[in-house]
């Protein structure tokens, strides 16, 4: 999960603390450290690069829109950035790259089914050892049916997790063993070829079952409940507003965690964080719009550093597809196609990001592999030539909305009689340019009518999504792993984030082969097939764009990273040089 999931990636969000370090002018147009004037600190310590440390080890960045303070329910990138911050699993990324962290050392079997961990020796910020048996007590509370954990699947492929999952047996039958304190074992169903990438995902992270027995319904719900094996714990939290993270002193590598301090506070107006990054008192900020052009002039200035890179998330509008959709019309094909085909990928790029990101006709994003090949390079896009022969053309459109009606004994010759609903979040700037855009290219185009339904609290809006109470929304997903299957089994019949209910025997039954498909040739044509399948056949959704990061760091800031998968921001490499 990589950006923050669903609605919160349609907004920037940024934030201002009220004591802030200033602005250093000497800086790198990359997304590496940049390179300043170096003189001697008072506390003389170096970094990893030789570079001065500042005296006071403390950065300013955005708060963490965190949904669940829970790593079993996590679904999100903001979320997963907290848990990045606290937690630390057996794998993490580093500049692309996993890293053993919790484990020291691993084994795979010749036939590729048994996985033996050696685990490094941690510590929890109360003193506690981090055994393997809290990595299985992971396992099995995300198995838990009746916390319905949206990532649940993701343990499917460990021996009988499924089977266990369903009710058709005992936790002591699924391939996840604690061996001794320090040796953890898992064995799968079939060969993975991906199962140590989605190891690294923060519903595999060790929990404290004593910890969530203690606050028992309520686990979850308060950042100040966590305990944390990772570089950094929870010292004040405050929702919607403000987040401070300290060095935990128990965690296994603190030596090298030079930031004693992050400081995270909420400001939900674009031109205000860049005003406060100008002023030294933000040490990064994302950007889009005219604010592009601006700071990429301010970059190659060396006024800061610019961060850019492709993204491995996909933007997309998905469709309610069961009866009891508001209209009661989003359960046809020809009636979903018809609205999506009004929804045109570069005109809502132009309209909405000012020109920015990369037109979208599939779901899975550049830079996913299979194997060694780039899947959207070796696939088409499914239904990039099919739109070409219905954009711009109302006529087309209203013909195929009005095929569909008819198959549900709908039809009528005045469609202006006809509302849909439009699930919309947050009140910013380009948030309203989204909504204006939806209502304009679907009414314009088919002569609908569009009810906006805006609903400014994350929480309430994703209840709104899980309850279906929208005809059409706006998702963003971003891949958790390096293979599409991230992308293709978010929609596979009852997965935790299919919130349009899609449900197809035939798309379940490519997902179900790919399981057991070791041919990266093969699983490519199947890939494509469920890609299809979804947006071609079924329009269960309408693809929009494929993201990119575009970020400007403070100078003073080095070895902050973006992960390409996980969570938003990864803070335990960084720190302050001195200016």
């Amino acid at each position: 999960m990589k950006l923050r999931k669903f609605f919160s990636m349609l907004i920037v969000s940024g934030l201002v603390a009220s004591s802030l370090a200033g602005c250093g002018s000497a800086g790198k147009t990359t997304g590496g450290d940049a390179a300043g004037t170096q003189k001697t600190s008072e506390n003389g310590k170096k970094g990893p690069n030789g570079e001065t440390l500042a005296s006071e080890q403390i950065a300013h960045g955005m708060q963490f829109h965190v949904v669940t303070f829970d790593t079993a329910q996590v679904g999100d990138s903001e979320s997963g950035s907290f848990f990045l911050a606290t937690c630390e699993g057996l794998f993490r990324e580093n500049n692309g790259v996993l890293e053993n962290t919790g484990c020291e050392k691993y084994e795979i079997s010749e036939d590729g089914l048994t996985y033996t961990f050696h685990l490094r020796k941690n510590k929890w910020s109360d003193g506690k050892e981090v055994v393997a048996s809290q990595y299985k007590d992971a396992v099995e509370r995300v198995l838990n049916v009746d916390l319905a954990c949206p990532y649940a699947f993701f343990a499917f492929p460990i021996k009988n997790a499924e089977n266990y999952y369903n009710g058709k047996c005992g936790f002591d039958e699924v391939g996840v063993e604690a061996v001794d304190d320090y040796t953890l074992k898992f064995t799968l169903e079939a060969p993975e070829p991906y199962f140590i990438d989605k190891l690294a995902y923060t519903m595999f992270d060790p929990i404290r079952v004593d910890n969530i027995e203690k606050y028992g319904d309520t686990y979850g719900t308060d950042a100040m409940q966590t305990l944390s094996c990772g570089p950094y714990m929870v010292q004040e939290y405050t929702a919607s507003q403000s987040t401070v993270l300290v060095k935990n002193p128990e965690y296994w590598d603190a030596e090298n965690v030079f930031l004693d301090e992050i400081d995270l506070q909420q400001v939900d107006e674009t031109a205000t964080q860049f005003q406060l990054f100008e002023a030294g008192q933000l040490d990064f900020v994302a950007a889009s719009g005219d604010y592009l052009k601006k700071w990429d002039q301010a970059a190659s200035e060396g006024k800061c550093q610019l961060y850019t890179d492709g993204d491995v998330a996909s933007q997309f509008f998905e469709f309610n597809t069961q009866e009891s959709c508001p209209s009661g019309l989003m359960q046809n094909a020809k009636v979903r196609k018809a609205v999506a085909y009004t929804l045109d990928s570069q005109t809502f790029i132009d309209s909405v990001y000012n020109s920015r990101y990369t037109a979208a006709y599939g779901l899975v994003t550049p830079n996913i592999k299979v194997g060694d090949k780039e899947y959207r390079t070796e696939v088409a896009e499914p239904i990039k030539d099919e739109y070409n022969e219905y954009a711009n053309n109302p006529e087309k459109l209203q013909a195929l909305f009005h095929e569909g009606l008819k198959e549900l004994g709908k039809d009528t010759d005045d469609l202006s009689t006809i509302t849909i609903q439009f699930l919309g979040y947050g009140e910013s700037t380009i948030e309203k340019d989204i909504e204006q855009y939806v209502v304009q290219r679907i009414q314009d185009n088919l002569g609908i009518k569009v009810d906006l339904n805006i609903v400014g609290d994350f929480g309430l809006a994703n209840a709104a999504q899980l309850a279906g109470e929208f005809d059409i929304c706006m998702q963003v997903w971003g891949a958790d792993y390096n293979d599409p299957m991230t992308f293709i089994d978010i929609f596979r019949t009852g997965g935790g984030s299919n919130y349009g209910k899609y449900s197809s025997e035939k798309y379940d039954q490519v997902l179900d082969q790919l399981s057991k498909e070791q041919d990266n040739d093969k699983r490519l044509k199947l890939y494509g097939e469920a890609e299809s399948i979804l947006i071609k056949d079924d329009a269960a959704i309408k693809p929009l764009l494929y993201r990119d990061k575009h970020s400007y760091i403070n100078n003073r800031l080095h070895g902050f990273q973006y992960p390409v998968f996980g969570g938003k921001y990864e803070f335990k490499y960084a720190y302050i040089v001195e200016e």
